[in-house]
């Protein structure tokens, strides 16, 4: 009776394995059985893995919230590409560069035409660390790795997610990854510029009291650069942040995004058809009203943003 019972057991547990596997709840295309129909919308960090095989996308834009509101749908119009947005809120260089290699590996180095990096203050860092947990294994090239991870609760509840999709019941990730934090939340301003300060603007540079030269993010991003093909135009942007202009900015604070900016002009002028815009030099981009805290800003400055990027990706064509 014990063996037939674990028998059971077993063979409830392969049939179980064996759907999560063929349904493909997060769209990786390994070992699903089903034509593609997309991705339910579980948030950006389990669907960029789809969104980075989108066939038809030629250009990407990698980053976090911090360049969240970039229009893939009006850059491509912009630019002539055709652009998915594979912005992941609360990611650092490391899981931004994995997505990007996991985006290249899907699409070829032939049939890239664009890529757009947000340069935040994640790489600006001392140091290289997680700020939040991220999926590694649905980017990874190991299917024992993808297996392994995929064999847990979350799964099972995600392929039923997955399954209501294939019927017509559920809603599907937009496929060109855009995710505006603008929808349904409603502006007020005065509480808008109750979270405007300048101390708040100079926490989001880190590691103030570090070595000038000291960005170990830079030579990752230097070297996967190098990978791309010569003729594949690449945008680096470093996203505007608030500026009081009563107030004084912190000497540290300052010194460090300096030198952060300039790392990262070296390695755009380390590459052909690089190049950088940096946001937060340019003083006039964006006034009180335009910023929902000290570094994330409101539609009017993300259109601004894009034109120039779009500007920057023909140029480099």
């Amino acid at each position: 009776m014990v063996a037939l019972y674990l028998v059971s057991v077993l063979a409830l547990g392969a049939i179980t394995a064996a759907l999560i596997l063929v349904l493909d709840p997060y769209d990786t295309g390994r070992f699903s059985l089903f034509a593609e129909v997309g991705v339910p919308n579980f948030g950006p960090r389990l669907t960029a893995a789809s969104r980075a095989r989108e066939r038809e996308m030629d250009m990407a834009i990698i980053g976090n919230s911090t360049i969240q509101l970039i229009d893939p749908a009006r850059l491509s119009a912009q630019s002539g590409g055709r652009v998915v947005s594979l912005t992941v809120p609360g990611t650092g260089p490391e899981e931004q560069l994995v997505i990007a290699r996991y985006f290249l590996g899907r699409h070829g180095k032939s049939a890239l035409r664009g890529l757009v990096f947000g340069i935040d203050g994640t790489w600006c860092s001392a140091r290289l660390a997680l700020f939040n947990p991220f999926p590694f294994w649905l980017y990874t090239e190991s299917d024992l790795d993808y297996l392994d991870n995929m064999m847990r609760l979350a799964s099972a509840r995600a392929a039923i997610a997955k399954a209501k999709l294939l019927l017509g019941r559920g809603q599907a990730a937009p496929r060109n990854g855009y995710d505006d934090y603008e929808r349904n939340r409603p502006w007020d301003a005065d509480a808008a510029r109750d979270r405007l300060n300048q101390t708040a603007v100079d926490a989001a540079v880190p590691d103030q009291d570090a070595a000038a030269d000291n960005f170990p993010a830079a030579p990752l991003l230097a070297q996967f650069l190098g990978s791309l093909p010569s003729g594949v135009p690449v945008v680096l942007i470093i996203p505007p942040r608030y500026r009081d202009p009563a107030a004084t900015p912190a000497a540290p604070a300052v010194a460090r995004q300096r030198a952060c900016a300039a790392a990262y002009r070296k390695v755009a002028h380390g590459r052909a058809k690089t190049a950088m815009l940096d946001f937060i030099e340019q003083k006039d981009v964006a006034g009180p009203d335009e910023f929902w805290d000290p570094i994330h800003y409101r539609a009017p400055v993300a259109r601004r943003m894009e034109a120039a990027i779009a500007a920057a990706l023909r140029e480099g064509e």
